[in-house]
């Protein structure tokens, strides 16, 4: 019980209020559909509570408290709602990338809501089908990830250090599951699993040491005369994020023709963060060219 404890811990603080912090976004039919079908998910042990748009509890069976903060603080949850779209919109491609599944008129999204600590939270997102939600609700799509800290919506370094400070976590949950998991890992070992070890830890040096220089939390804030420069850097790790997916893509393929199946799941939502990354980085790259162009759009 002790994830929802806290969550709703930190919710408290937000009673009767709503969150502010977040700049004013006009979103696009897209965006607008995505919010109309928002469920918020919330994990208490091995269950998953999951509220519908209007905050309807559509399945699990939540403590009394938490349900009692649902039904008084629908003004709260709507905010953190747009919070967390206006979060995806400006530091990710997220949306954007996932619009074949997200247009259909049967998908729905899904935020799951995970405690970390102090303000923050890591959200996983899904989309499903309506008609199919509640009969094989295990059944959603992954679409992606976001970490959020409610007491600030901008992000220095452009959003970017959390793309690849999360390769780290992730390498060492492939590497353990991998042991646990693969029906022939020495198979794999050599050839594949410590080549993504590598590749992650050179792609988050890299990473890390060029996003030091441009600081902003936005492209608005970056001096024109820097713009060239990080768009070059932006390039420079665009490429290597391509690099690193193409290799998952290689080694996911691999474990499906021999039949991996209790592992390659996990590897294909790596490779979706990966990709999500990729999407980002190319978004940068294309307002950077604009700027720099002096090319108005509007």
């Amino acid at each position: 019980m002790e994830v929802a404890v806290d969550t709703l811990e930190v919710f408290k603080e937000y009673s009767n209020k709503k969150l502010s912090n977040y700049p004013e976004i006009v979103y696009s039919n897209l965006y607008k559909k995505v919010l109309d079908t928002f469920h918020f998910e919330f994990q208490l042990d091995e269950d998953k509570l999951l509220f519908s748009p209007f905050y309807t509890l559509l399945r699990g069976e939540p403590p009394s408290e938490l349900m009692d903060f649902v039904n008084q603080n629908e003004m709260f949850l709507n905010s953190l709602k747009e919070f967390i779209l206006n979060s995806l919109f400006v530091y990710s491609a997220l949306i954007e990338e996932n619009s074949y599944y997200l247009y259909n008129p049967q998908s729905l999204f899904i935020a799951r809501m995970i405690y970390k600590k102090d303000f923050r939270f890591e959200a996983k997102f899904y989309t499903h089908y309506k008609d199919e939600l509640l009969d094989s609700y295990n059944d959603k799509i992954y679409v992606g990830r976001d970490f959020l800290n409610l007491e600030k919506f901008e992000r220095k370094y452009l959003g970017l250090k959390k793309y690849f400070r999360s390769l780290v976590e992730q390498n060492e949950k492939i590497q353990e599951r991998a042991r646990h998991k693969l029906r022939y890992f020495k198979d794999y070992e050599k050839p594949f699993l410590n080549e993504i070890e590598y590749l992650i830890k050179e792609t988050v040096s890299d990473a890390m040491e060029r996003i030091q220089v441009f600081p902003e939390t936005k492209l608005a804030n970056i001096p024109k005369g820097k713009l060239a420069d990080i768009l070059d850097n932006i390039l420079y790790l665009l490429n290597l994020m391509i690099e690193l997916q193409e290799f998952t893509q290689e080694f996911e393929t691999k474990l499906r023709l021999r039949e991996e199946n209790d592992f390659v799941r996990y590897l294909t939502k790596f490779s979706k963060d990966l990709i999500d990354g990729i999407w980002y980085l190319r978004k940068l790259s294309c307002q950077m060219h604009l700027r720099i162009s002096k090319y108005s759009i509007c």
